[in-house]
């Protein structure tokens, strides 16, 4: 019973996934809106910053695997 119903928490969940995802991009909508009004310019120039740090850090992140990897193999099969 107590898998049942983990199951049916996990089921519930991902059912809720599409309408958690909506609401969360809806409340980073408004936050930025707030944020631009209170700010200006300055939140804008904050968040392309921050945007661009996530992408730089998830691009190397990926270079680091794709390079790495094929060495971490060769070591592991001698």
């Amino acid at each position: 019973m107590a898998k049942k119903g983990r199951l049916g928490k996990l089921l519930a969940s991902l059912r809720k996934l599409p309408h958690n995802i909506k609401e969360g991009i809806l409340a980073y909508e408004r936050s930025y809106r707030e944020g631009v009004r209170k700010y200006g310019v300055w939140w804008k120039v904050f968040q392309w910053s921050m945007w661009l740090f996530i992408l730089i850090f998830i691009g190397t992140a990926v270079i680091a695997f794709v390079y790495y990897l094929p060495k971490i193999e060769m070591v592991r099969h001698f």
